[in-house]
Formats: C-alpha cells, sequence, structure tokens
C-alpha cells in the first residue's frame, strides 16, 4: 500500500460525451435514456463500474498470474457476489456539493427546478442513422437519438471493504490497474462517445504509485 489508508472512492471522469443507458427509452423524447435519480441527476450504476473494471481485467489478466486470487476477492467470481468478493462499488454519482445544489433548487418552497429541467442541464440528445449499404445514404426510417452526459461532468463511486476487511498491497494494485485500463464506457464507443478516466480518490498519482506497488 501506497498509505496507510485504502483508496475510498473511485472517480469517473467523462473525457467525452457518454451514454450509460437505463434501457429504456422516454416516449415521444427520446429512444435511449440515460440512468438518472428522482431529481434528474445522471449517474452509474455500481454494477455497470464493476462491470467496466472486471472487462478490463479480463483483458489483461494473463498478464498477471500474481494476481488473480486478488481479483476474486475485489472483483469476485464471475456472474456471483459471494463471500469472495470484499469490494463494494456504489453507484457513481456527481460530487456531493452539486448534488446538494441541486437538491436545494428542487426542494426549495417557490421556482423549483422540475427533474427534466434538471436533467437537460447535465445532458444532451444526439441523433444518428444507419447508413444503407449500396448508396451510403442515410437509410429510411432509421433515424434514432440517445440522450448522452456531457464531458467534464465527474462521477465518484464509493468503495467499502465487506465485514472490516483491510485491502492488501495485491488488491490496491489490482484495482488500479483495472482503473488505469479502462478507458471507454457506456454505449455508442465506436462513435467517439463515452471515453473517461478512472483514478482512484482522484488523483492519477495516487492510482499509478498503487498499481507500480508490488503486491
Amino acid at each position: 500500500m501506497t498509505s496507510g489508508r485504502p483508496p475510498s472512492l473511485l472517480q469517473i471522469e467523462l473525457l467525452s460525451d457518454a451514454t450509460f443507458s437505463r434501457g429504456e427509452g422516454t416516449a415521444g423524447v427520446v429512444d435511449t435514456e440515460v440512468e438518472r435519480d428522482k431529481f434528474g441527476m445522471p449517474f452509474i450504476g455500481g454494477k455497470t463500474v464493476r462491470g467496466l473494471l472486471r472487462d478490463s481485467w479480463l483483458s489483461m489478466s494473463r498478464h498477471f498470474p500474481s494476481l488473480e486470487q486478488a481479483a476474486e476477492r475485489v472483483l469476485g467470481r464471475s456472474q456471483a457476489l459471494d463471500e469472495s468478493c470484499r469490494l463494494r462499488i456504489s453507484d457513481a454519482v456527481l460530487p456531493a456539493a452539486i448534488r446538494a445544489t441541486v437538491r436545494g433548487a428542487a426542494e426549495r418552497g417557490e421556482h423549483k427546478l422540475l427533474p427534466g429541467i434538471i436533467l437537460d442541464g447535465f445532458t444532451s440528445i444526439r441523433y444518428q442513422t444507419a447508413e444503407d449499404r449500396e448508396t451510403g445514404a442515410p437509410g429510411v426510417t432509421t433515424l434514432r437519438s440517445s440522450r448522452v452526459v456531457l464531458r467534464g461532468f465527474v462521477f465518484e463511486a464509493s468503495l467499502s471493504w465487506l465485514d472490516g476487511y483491510r485491502p492488501t498491497a495485491a488488491d490496491a494494485r489490482l484495482l488500479a490497474l483495472c482503473a488505469l485500463a479502462t478507458r471507454h464506457g457506456g454505449l455508442f464507443r465506436n462513435r467517439g462517445r463515452g471515453h473517461i478516466r478512472m483514478t482512484l480518490d482522484g488523483d492519477i498519482e495516487a492510482t499509478r504509485k498503487y498499481g507500480e506497488a508490488t503486491a
């Protein structure tokens, strides 16, 4: 470990617009909607965050055989969430100061901000069509819309360890390597969306040091 305490949050910075879908659209507005809370603030589900980290681990695991047991403790076994998985990852939400300001505006006595207005402040709608393979022209009736969270916003997922478990150097290294290797997330990656940067505690240099540390 590079410090006396384990990392307490995973920060996700959007380097490009991103669509972390809720699996449905909003009738008459958009075909593909993003996850958002009751106030209209977007977030990234904890299961989605864990899935991104696990995908990164699967792509690199053959190069780090000594971290296999740490991967079970940090990410759990595939399609399982049992006692072998020590790490809990919360939903990734906007920073506390932003959330407090938005809640205040949504809950004040007069001139409350409605969820739709709040959502529009963090997002935009993009349109795309499929191309006709023969002509290269936009295909008929293929126009689709999707909401994106605008680049520049930062999300934070809390990290906690089951039953007071204290992560080892191998656990911290595994988590840091997966975070550094995770560069994209969400839908439409082949259209330039979802370029992200993950860091532990929002500190890229500390994250690199965790990744370089010997287990």
